[in-house]
């Protein structure tokens, strides 16, 4: 073979192997290629990823604060509108007390306690409320300050009878007929006697002797009732006046004095209490 042929064919053995060797680096600069493409598709995901889960953190810590701060504002409205109902059993009390003072008409009277039984309803359903919405250590004071003015309403619709019968014996004791005042006068003074037999000062109602001048004194509270007119008292009233007669008025009574006091107590715990959940300190 000459040296033309020997060339060719050199040339052709080169153009053979270089074909080859441009494959395996043409596939090399693929693979790297490729890889460089997944580890940024991978960096790209990962880094959407972190951003996702940012961005879910942040709505959830928004939606949590936004529920938080929604609850909060149920359990405000809840604990002010459970102290206005429970403020408000008393106010209606010892305003009916006051107004029975006077010469009220039979639908006044119903009107005022239909107006004090509605207050404690609404006062039961803003317990309720509390106990739903606690803790308990606002739910807790909430229920006692329930059972103190239930004791108050009670008494205190009983001192507004008192008044109310007081009143009306006042008012036969200053009317024009004379036997009227003369029954009411009587009436009075056998009340003053049963007053002066139930006091601490007499001798021990115990006794047989006391227990028969005791019936006596009511006994003539009874005679000078039956003389005045058919409707000058009812039931209810002349029998208010013989029991504030005989021990207290309803009001001085020891029960309601320490329904007044576990009222205030409880009452004072309760803001305490509320305060602490509200604001999540203990106020000074």
């Amino acid at each position: 073979m000459d040296l033309q042929g020997i060339g060719a064919l050199s040339a052709a053995v080169v153009a053979l192997i270089a074909v080859p060797a441009s494959m395996v680096v043409g596939r090399w600069q693929n693979r790297a290629a490729l890889r460089t493409a997944e580890a940024t598709i991978e960096a790209g995901l990962a880094q959407a990823d972190s951003a996702y889960r940012a961005a879910l953190d942040a709505v959830r810590a928004q939606a949590s604060a936004a529920l938080l701060q929604w609850r909060r504002g149920i359990q405000r409205e809840a604990y002010a509108s459970f102290l206005l109902a429970a403020n408000r059993v008393a106010e209606l009390g010892e305003q009916f007390v006051m107004d029975n003072g006077e010469d009220l008409s039979a639908e006044t009277i119903r009107a005022g306690k239909a107006a004090s039984d509605d207050a404690l309803v609404a006062l039961r359903a803003a317990q309720t409320i509390i106990e739903l919405e606690g803790p308990d250590e606002v739910a807790a004071p909430a229920a006692g300050m329930t059972d103190a003015a239930r004791i108050m309403s009670y008494y205190l619709s009983k001192q507004a009878t008192y008044e109310r019968a007081w009143g009306k014996l006042g008012r036969l004791m200053g009317g024009r007929a004379q036997e009227v005042n003369t029954a009411a006068e009587e009436l009075m003074q056998a009340l003053a006697v049963l007053n002066r037999l139930s006091s601490p000062s007499s001798p021990a109602p115990e006794e047989p002797r006391d227990a028969h001048v005791t019936r006596t004194a009511e006994q003539s509270c009874n005679e000078a009732r039956s003389a005045l007119p058919p409707d000058a008292l009812d039931d209810e009233e002349f029998n208010s006046l013989l029991e504030g007669w005989r021990s207290l008025p309803p009001t001085s009574n020891t029960s309601y004095l320490d329904a007044v006091r576990k009222f205030d107590e409880a009452e004072a715990r309760f803001v305490r209490a509320a305060k602490t959940e509200l604001h999540g300190q203990v106020p000074m």
